[in-house]
């Protein structure tokens, strides 16, 4: 077994290297351009979690000392359930879905040996993410306290044992769902419960309003019952508490206790990795055998006539239409972003209501740069949903040119698929927002209208800029966006967006003279500013899609 699995992990780091050495073109300036995301992210987490840190500690009454390891308490324990949840999910890619596991239970390999070097995988996939995000908080806290070089290794060396078992625990549980419970929608079930967990958490976190905590005027009682909030389950059987009293102890210099609490997460982990590989001895290959048969049974033909085609004929742009439906309510990673726009929607909205607005010249300034805001999320959104559209037609594109259809009404089609619902959400967020700031009649007219231009300028800049820069060969849909035409498509909307405020500034600033100074400042450049902006939003939703049916005309496939 250990040469079977020395030769399976050889193989990967081979496949690695090969990557590394022979990456396509252009892949060198996307991970250039992803390490310097990247970068920028764990520098401002870190600076967030040691500001607040430093403010827990100076807290009074010592409340920082109940505060802090219950900061870290809860972080671990939030990682260890994400852990174990991403571990179901990448166990069920990497157990059952990956394409080479057919020619792998072909060659003179045990099952064991398979399920180890694919487990080994699931580790490192299933929690890199949650360490380039909660390092730097360790780092922080070591950092306030000054901790040794000790404490850094401690962690390190602790985080191993804590992911393996968090991993091995969310493998299980995919063992005996795929065993016991086949079924073609399983992936889509448990991509669904994690989402639903990770919105919930999010919302959780900033319903605590834990920026009130920050202004000068806080009460002891208002500190006490935030901690009371904090409470997390402190159960000694879980590994997060292990860990939790082992960082703690490491930082304090007692590495008696903090030994012993490393003794705990190895000794589980061991125990974590000896339970899947006997339960993947007794049932990994049936579950294989039936994730198969569900993968390749035939699709339901009750709609069909009785030679399997549809009998309806619908007009070519119906077509298209009732297709991006139903592929986008089949893909989970599609249906499932409602759920995380839903929680961010209603984040939006709680920071409306808990804005310190107390001047009403201040409440109108913020109703005009909330426009800017809204903005900032159709730029997200288009740049998910509307840039990538065109590539998502995949290698089937070659049925839209021999469609009855042409480029011009395949483009058009996909504006009036998506502007709808964006300019929904937008007006949603500009009149909630609007009407919670109490502002008048010509500022809700001027949110509302700006947030129409916004929304109807972005949606033709996304979809002119993706047919520019389709990308058809993907493996999942978030590298759409973060090619050269999505980082265009950044670049040109936030451009538009900053000229857009610029251009409604001086209307804008006449109105307030007038309202609250009784100062007239009005003359010929108001309407010009409004002329202005009506033509660069009619240009920029235009021009790019003009330009994306020129390319998608001239394409070669």
């Amino acid at each position: 077994m250990i040469r079977e699995l020395s030769r399976l992990l050889g193989l990967r780091r081979t496949l690695f290297r090969n990557i590394v050495l022979f990456s396509e073109k252009g892949a060198w300036n996307r991970w250039l351009t992803i390490a310097i995301l990247a970068c920028l992210f764990v520098v401002g987490d870190y600076i967030f979690f040691h500001r607040i840190i430093e403010y827990l500690a100076e807290l009074p009454f010592q409340a920082g000392d109940e505060l802090i390891p219950q900061l870290l308490n809860v972080v671990f324990l939030t990682l260890f359930v994400m852990g174990a949840f991403s571990g179901v999910i990448v166990s069920l890619s990497l157990f059952y879905m990956a394409p080479d596991l057919e020619l792998l239970h072909s060659l003179p390999l045990s099952p064991t040996s398979i399920l180890t070097s694919r487990f080994f995988q699931c580790v490192v996939h299933s929690s890199w993410m949650m360490l380039l995000f909660s390092l730097p908080i360790y780092a922080a806290y070591g950092n306030h306290f000054q901790a040794t070089v000790a404490y850094y290794m401690y962690v390190v060396a602790a985080l191993a044992p804590f992911f393996t078992i968090a991993c091995a625990l969310g493998s299980m549980a995919t063992l005996v769902l795929l065993r016991y419970f086949p079924s073609r929608r399983l992936h889509q079930m448990l991509s669904l419960i994690g989402l639903v967990f990770l919105v919930g958490l999010i919302t959780y976190l900033r319903f605590l309003s834990p920026e009130k905590f920050f202004g000068k005027n806080v009460s002891d009682a208002q500190i006490m019952l935030f901690v009371e909030k904090l409470q997390t389950p402190d159960y000694p059987f879980l590994p997060s508490s292990w860990i939790t009293l082992g960082v703690t102890q490491a930082r304090a210099g007692d590495w008696g206790g903090a030994l012993w609490n490393f003794s705990y997460l190895m000794i589980a982990a061991v125990f974590a990795v000896a339970g899947l590989l006997f339960l993947g001895k007794k049932i990994y290959l049936q579950g294989w055998r039936l994730a198969g048969e569900a993968r390749t049974a035939p699709l339901d033909d009750s709609r069909a006539d009785g030679n399997g085609h549809r009998s309806r004929s619908v007009h070519p742009i119906r077509a298209l239409w009732d297709k991006d439906l139903k592929l986008f309510f089949r893909d989970p990673e599609q249906w499932s972003q409602l759920f995380i726009l839903a929680a961010l929607t209603l984040v939006y909205l709680f920071n409306i209501i808990n804005l310190p607005l107390d001047n009403r010249v201040l409440q109108h300034v913020v109703a005009v740069l909330n426009v800017g805001l809204i903005g900032f999320v159709l730029s997200a959104l288009s740049a998910r949903f509307v840039f990538s559209a065109p590539s998502m037609e995949g290698a089937a594109f070659w049925t839209i040119y021999s469609s009855p259809t042409s480029m011009k009404s395949f483009l058009w089609g996909k504006f009036c698929f998506f502007f709808p619902p964006l300019l929904f959400i937008a007006e949603l967020l500009a009149g909630v927002s609007s009407y919670l700031l109490e502002v008048d009649a010509y500022v809700m007219a001027v949110s509302i209208v700006g947030t129409f231009f916004i929304t109807l300028a972005l949606t033709g800049l996304g979809l002119g800029l993706g047919a520019m820069y389709p990308m058809f060969k993907h493996d999942n849909v978030a590298e759409i966006s973060s090619g050269t035409g999505g980082i265009l498509f950044m670049v040109f909307s936030l451009a538009y967006i900053g000229v857009l405020l610029a251009l409604g500034a001086r209307p804008v600033y006449v109105h307030f003279n007038e309202t609250f100074l009784s100062r007239s400042l009005g003359g010929w450049d108001v309407p010009i500013c409004y002329a202005a902006t009506v033509l660069l939003t009619l240009f920029v939703a235009w021009w790019p899609m003009h330009k994306g049916e020129r390319a998608l005309q001239k394409m070669d496939l």
